[in-house]
């Protein structure tokens, strides 16, 4: 019926996995949970074989690290059942009725997103993140189903295994960031709609601020190689509203300009976005103006 699907880096899983466990033991369905290891440090790859001991669980550890869009096509490849739960590691369940509400959803062609939650964050060093997970991801279940096409994440989604392997992750996508904007682009072309759910998992991966920011940056530098690379399959401008912010400025012969400002007020925006109070908006200011200083460096 169900296949749990959790690719693992450098995560301890136990609770996550144990908790999902019980739920799927408690329904009278068939189910699988696999879980597949990319290449983690000894010390997680030590504890999460434990796992292996419990019923139904299959684990299995890669012997080099791959992208983390082939690691997610490994999933239908081997999943013995037709729909497929896909739940990121740095996830934690709840509520005790997570799996039965995912298997009442099941329908021919199904892509279902759950949505995710934040909890409350403690600690200033890790505000950054944690508030572009709560103001930019945490979307609330009313306004998801009012544009439900639109949100769409792979931290919490099932799907139909045939949907999964007639469209693809994109495993052209090396670097971090954008395989799940482009492979959701990719579903809606090929036809396909988002069911959005009341089904969501906490979100548990608050990095640090300087880390996020690290990661943003990288993000950007691979969302433009995306979007030059000429791939066929999508065009991100619509999708992605910095790139069509972007395009706006480029027409306007406005590059330049912004990427000169960038330069005089980037030490005041790393400023703030490392410091106690973030701004979002700051964080959308540095973005923008880091695409364009990028794109003209290439």
């Amino acid at each position: 019926m169900i296949s749990v699907c959790i690719p693992i880096y450098n995560t301890d899983v136990t609770k996550l996995v144990t908790d999902l466990h019980l739920q799927c033991e408690a329904l009278d369905a068939p189910y699988e949970i696999l879980l597949i290891d990319d290449a983690s440090d000894l010390p997680f790859q030590t504890i999460n074989r434990e796992l292996s001991k419990l019923e139904n669980i299959h684990y299995e550890e890669l012997p080099v690290n791959i992208s983390r869009a082939k690691i997610r096509n490994l999933f239908p490849q081997k999943a013995a059942h037709p729909y497929l739960i896909y739940i990121d590691n740095d996830a934690q369940v709840c509520s005790p009725h997570y799996i039965s509400t995912y298997i009442k959803m099941r329908s021919p062609g199904i892509v279902c997103y759950g949505g995710c939650e934040y909890l409350p964050c403690k600690d200033s060093q890790h505000s950054l993140r944690w508030l572009f997970g709560m103001y930019r991801e945490a979307i609330s279940i009313e306004t998801r189903k009012e544009h439900p096409d639109q949100y769409f994440s792979t931290f919490n989604f099932m799907i139909d295994k045939r949907v999964l392997l007639l469209t693809h992750f994109d495993e052209s996508i090396q670097e971090y960031g954008y395989e799940d904007v482009v492979f959701h682009t990719e579903i809606i072309k090929q036809g396909h709609h988002i069911t959005q759910v009341n089904n969501p998992l906490i979100h548990t991966g608050i990095i640090s601020n300087d880390e996020f920011l690290k990661r943003t940056e990288s993000a950007l530098e691979n969302l433009y190689l995306l979007q030059e690379s000429g791939n066929d399959k999508v065009d991100l401008t619509e999708t992605v509203k910095l790139l069509k912010t972007k395009s706006k400025i480029d027409r306007l012969k406005l590059t330049r300009l912004v990427s000169f400002s960038f330069q005089l007020l980037k030490k005041s925006f790393i400023k703030n976005l490392l410091g106690n109070k973030p701004s979002l908006f700051v964080l959308d200011l540095y973005k923008l103006g880091y695409l364009c200083t990028y794109s003209r460096q290439k």
